[in-house]
């Protein structure tokens, strides 16, 4: 049983990491798409940092603040 945990443990690991990967580029692809933010500036952000600016964007589309949100959105555009 051991032998079997100690075979499988790193592809578990693997996956997990490949799974993060996935979820953090499919988020920074939605802004590129839907905002027009500019790919090679995301990719300076960390995942928590594009989480947080994610965030920060729904937040203003929910009181529906057009300046508010310009003005988030705006250094990232290219």
């Amino acid at each position: 049983m051991t032998i079997l945990f100690l075979l499988l443990s790193p592809a578990l690991f693997a996956l997990f990491w490949i799974i993060r990967f996935q979820i953090c580029s499919a988020r920074r692809r939605r802004l590129v798409d839907t905002y027009g933010i500019d790919s090679k500036k995301l990719r300076k952000l960390s995942c928590r940092e594009v989480t947080k600016l994610r965030k920060q964007i729904e937040e203003l589309e929910e009181k529906k603040d057009s300046f508010g949100l310009e003005s988030i959105v705006r250094p990232y555009r290219s």
